[in-house]
C-alpha cells in the first residue's frame, strides 16, 4: 500500500496531519517534563528521608556518646555491674548506628574514625578517656553530617536549575518547530488557493490564450476544483467564440438588407421616383434618419467585435484639431440648431496612436456628450501630452451619474438611468467601445468627474508603448 503524500491528501487529512504535527512536539515536551519532574521529585523525596535519618543518626550518636561518658564516670565511682551492662548495651547500639548504611550520603571521615576507634575497644572500666574521644568524634560527625546534607540539597538545587534550563531550551526548540510546521502546512493550503484565485481571475479575461498548467500538488478537493475550473474555462471560451461569431454574422447579415433599405429610402426622399407631399417627405426623412442610425449601431457592433479580437495597433501621428473637425462635421447641423458650442483646445497638439481606434473612442465620447448632456451648455474638449502619457477630456453639463451606476458604465450593452435625448434609443456600446480602444493602447477610459453640470470623461494612454 502506497503511503499518501501530503500533496495528495484531502483537506480534512491535511488539516488533521498539520494539527498532529504541530501538537505532537508540544505533547512530547509535556511528557518529558512530567517524567523529569517526577524523577526529580522521587529523588528529592528519597533525599529528604535519608537526610532526616542521617541527621537523626548523628544526633542519636552524640546523645549516646554523652550518656556513655557519664555512665563510665559513674561506673568508676560505684563499680555497679548494672551500670556496666547498660554501658555495654549502649556501646553496642552506638556501634550499630555508626555502621548504618546510606544510599545517598557518603561515609564521612568522622565516621571512619569512629569505626576505627570502636574496633580498638579497651576495657570500659579502665577509664573514661575512651568515651571522651567518642564524644569528640560524634561532635565532628554531627558537623560533617550537616555539611553532607547541605551539599546534597545544593546538588539537588543545581539539578533542578539545570532541568529547568534544559526544558526552556527544549520548549523554545519545539515551539520553533511547531511554528515551522504551522508555516509549512499553511503554505501547503494557501499555495493552491492562491493559484485557484488567479485561475478564477483569469476566467474574466476572455482573450487569455495562455495555456494554464493544471494543479498537480495540493489537497484533492482543490485539485478537483481546478478540474472544474478548466471545464468552466472551456465552456466560457466556447460561449465567447459563439458570441463573437454571432456578432460577425448578425452584423454582416444586417448590412446587406440595410443597404437596400437606405438606397430605396434615398430614392424616395430625393423624389427620384416622383414628387412627395410634405407628410410623405417627413416620413421619408424619418426613414433615412433611422436607417443611418441603424447603420451606426451595426458599425458599433463591428467595432466592438473587432476590439475583442485584439486588433494590431497602427501607430501614427495624429493632429487633434483635424480629427475633431472630421468627427464634428456630421453634427454641425444639430449643434447649429441647438445653438450649442463646442470649446476646443487652443494648442495644436499632435498625439500618437492608432487613428481609427482614437477616432472611434473620441467619437463615442462626443456622441455621449451630445445625447446625454445639457443642450443649453457648451461641451469642452481638452487634451494634453507629457513625456509618458497622453490624454483627451470631454466635459459636458448635465445630471450627475449615480454612484451605483459608475462601476458599470463601461460594460457592454449597459444603459444607466439617464435618458438619451432624441427618438432613437442607445445601444449601450459607446463607452464600452471607447474603453476597449484605450485598453488596446495600454491605457484606460475613466470617469474623472461626476457632479451636477460637470461630467468629465478622460481618455488616457501612454506615449512610449505606442511610439515606433
Amino acid at each position: 500500500m502506497k503511503l499518501l503524500r501530503p500533496a495528495n491528501l484531502s483537506l480534512m487529512q491535511l488539516v488533521l496531519l498539520g494539527f498532529a504535527g504541530v501538537v505532537l512536539p508540544l505533547v512530547l515536551l509535556v511528557v518529558q517534563a512530567t517524567s523529569a519532574y517526577r524523577e526529580l521529585s522521587t529523588q528529592a523525596g528519597l533525599t529528604a528521608r535519608e537526610a532526616v535519618a542521617f541527621t537523626r543518626r548523628s544526633q542519636s550518636l552524640q546523645t549516646l556518646a554523652l550518656d556513655m561518658e557519664r555512665l563510665s564516670r559513674q561506673y568508676l565511682v560505684v563499680e555497679d555491674p548494672t551500670l556496666l551492662e547498660l554501658l555495654t548495651s549502649q556501646l553496642s547500639s552506638f556501634e550499630q548506628l555508626v555502621k548504618q548504611p546510606y544510599l545517598l550520603f557518603p561515609v564521612t571521615s568522622a565516621q571512619e574514625s569512629l569505626e576505627a576507634l570502636l574496633n580498638e575497644q579497651p576495657e570500659v572500666f579502665s577509664g573514661f578517656a575512651y568515651f571522651s574521644q567518642l564524644v569528640d568524634l560524634t561532635d565532628s560527625l554531627t558537623s560533617q553530617t550537616q555539611q553532607s546534607v547541605d551539599k546534597r540539597l545544593q546538588a539537588m538545587q543545581q539539578q533542578l536549575e539545570a532541568l529547568q534550563e534544559q526544558l526552556i531550551w527544549q520548549f523554545l526548540l519545539l515551539v520553533s518547530l511547531s511554528l515551522l510546521l504551522v508555516i509549512y502546512f499553511t503554505w501547503r493550503l494557501l499555495r493552491p488557493i492562491d493559484y485557484l484565485q488567479k485561475r478564477i481571475g483569469s476566467l474574466a479575461n476572455s482573450h487569455n490564450n495562455k495555456k494554464t498548467q493544471p494543479l498537480q500538488k495540493g489537497p484533492t478537493e482543490l485539485i478537483q476544483l481546478d478540474l472544474r475550473l478548466n471545464w468552466l474555462e472551456e465552456q466560457l471560451n466556447e460561449i465567447e467564440q459563439q458570441k463573437a461569431q454571432f456578432l460577425r454574422h448578425i452584423s454582416h447579415e444586417l448590412k446587406t438588407p440595410l443597404a437596400s433599405i437606405r438606397e430605396a429610402g434615398d430614392l424616395l426622399h430625393e423624389e427620384v421616383l416622383g414628387g412627395l407631399t410634405p407628410s410623405q417627405k417627413e416620413v421619408t426623412g424619418l426613414l433615412e434618419q433611422n436607417s443611418r442610425r441603424l447603420q451606426q449601431l451595426i458599425e458599433q457592433l463591428l467595432d466592438y467585435n473587432l476590439l475583442q479580437g485584439k486588433k494590431q495597433l497602427a501607430s501614427a501621428p495624429i493632429k487633434l484639431q483635424q480629427l475633431v473637425g472630421q468627427l464634428l462635421e456630421p453634427w454641425q447641423p444639430l449643434l447649429e440648431k441647438r445653438k450649442q458650442q463646442l470649446v476646443l483646445p487652443e494648442e495644436k497638439l499632435k498625439l500618437t496612436g492608432d487613428i481609427s481606434l482614437l477616432r472611434s473612442a473620441l467619437d463615442n465620447l462626443l456622441t455621449n456628450a451630445l445625447h446625454y448632456g445639457d443642450t443649453s451648455q457648451p461641451i469642452h474638449l481638452r487634451a494634453g501630452i507629457t513625456a509618458s502619457n497622453q490624454w483627451i477630456e470631454v466635459e459636458n453639463a448635465g445630471e450627475a451619474i449615480p454612484p451605483q451606476e459608475q462601476a458599470r458604465l463601461f460594460e457592454p450593452f449597459y444603459q444607466g438611468s439617464s435618458r438619451r435625448k432624441g427618438a432613437v434609443k442607445g445601444s449601450g456600446l459607446g463607452l464600452s467601445i471607447a474603453a476597449d480602444c484605450m485598453k488596446a493602447h495600454g491605457g484606460q477610459l475613466v470617469l474623472k468627474t461626476s457632479q451636477k453640470n460637470c461630467i468629465v470623461f478622460r481618455l488616457n494612454w501612454p506615449t512610449s508603448t505606442i511610439q515606433e
